[in-house]
């Protein structure tokens, strides 16, 4: 059977007392080693488009064994190896025991579901409305709402982008029209059972303004949490921003300041309930016609929840 070797500037110090480890394997593919929680020596191997995965392996080194599990990149390319790199600093962050093979099988839905997200078409819609969300967190944020950071969803399908509590809840709405229009869901803003916040964000591109990359980078600071970084990562995929292509730019001083938060009682509306049968209900509403909360106000009520 041929032996394989990885290569790694590491020290049988930092072997022991590691549970993630980079390297490269011999022919020149970028790694990572995971230890075993379980000692065993049957190995299993399994590949995925992006992934060479190898479970329950001995490794040795210094005439010591270790028990490891083993992801390889199936490519050596530039984009791939920084994508591989994304998913080293998740599973460093994610992985701080051993953990056995079912769990990193489990852990391996999650980095496939990764890499193969991709683009979306309508990338323009796509990264106001997530320039106009992202801002609206980093402005709650630095009004002193921290809290916000624990809340911004991982399921971007969500009625709401933002769900403070079982019964609050905050739309983000963004624009880059002059006039303050935002479509809405009939059931966005009349409801009940929830009280719902709207967050207005009016954008005006500038090409010396903050791109949608650099706002990634901003918000990424705030988190620690391996998974919800790794969502950001993925959503950022989504919009196709990245080093080289940072994405659409815009003023983000005449944003700060004409971002509004308003109570969706006030807001223009039709004020019933859908009739039986009717759904999918959609309608434009001019937020200007209302009158915004005063933030300090909106964040105390917020911070008591």
């Amino acid at each position: 059977m041929k032996e394989f070797k990885y290569i790694s500037n590491i020290s049988k110090k930092d072997i022991d007392s590691n549970i993630v480890i980079p390297c490269i394997d011999e022919q020149g593919y970028h790694a990572i080693l995971i230890k075993n929680s379980i000692l065993k020596e049957v190995s299993t191997k399994y590949s995925t488009d992006n992934l060479n995965v190898q479970i329950d392996t001995v490794l040795h080194f210094e005439n010591s064994g270790y028990y490891f599990h083993i992801i390889t990149a199936t490519k050596n390319d530039v984009y791939s190896i920084s994508q591989f790199e994304v998913i080293y600093e998740y599973i460093f962050k994610k992985i701080t025991e051993p953990i056995s093979g079912n769990e990193l099988n489990i852990l391996i839905t999650s980095i496939e579901d990764f890499f193969r997200t991709t683009p979306e078409k309508d990338l323009f819609s796509l990264q106001v409305g997530v320039f106009g969300e992202l801002f609206t967190i980093k402005y709650l944020y630095e009004s002193g709402y921290k809290k916000i950071i624990e809340k911004y969803h991982d399921n971007f399908y969500s009625k709401h982008d933002v769900e403070i509590d079982e019964k609050t809840r905050i739309e983000i709405k963004s624009t880059v029209s002059e006039k303050r229009i935002h479509t809405f869901k009939h059931n966005q803003i009349f409801r009940d059972d929830v009280s719902v916040y709207v967050s207005s964000v009016m954008l005006e591109q500038s090409k010396e303004g903050l791109s949608l990359y650099d706002l990634f980078q901003d918000i990424l600071k705030l988190y620690d949490n391996p998974d919800s970084i790794l969502s950001l990562k993925k959503l950022m995929k989504r919009c196709g921003v990245g080093e080289e292509n940072v994405g659409l730019k815009f003023a983000s001083s005449k944003a700060f300041n004409d971002l509004k938060i308003y109570d969706a009682k006030v807001l223009p509306k039709i004020n019933i309930p859908a009739p039986d049968g009717v759904t999918n209900i959609k309608y434009d509403v001019d937020c200007s016609l209302a009158e915004p909360m005063n933030i300090e106000d909106f964040i105390s009520i917020v911070k008591e929840l």
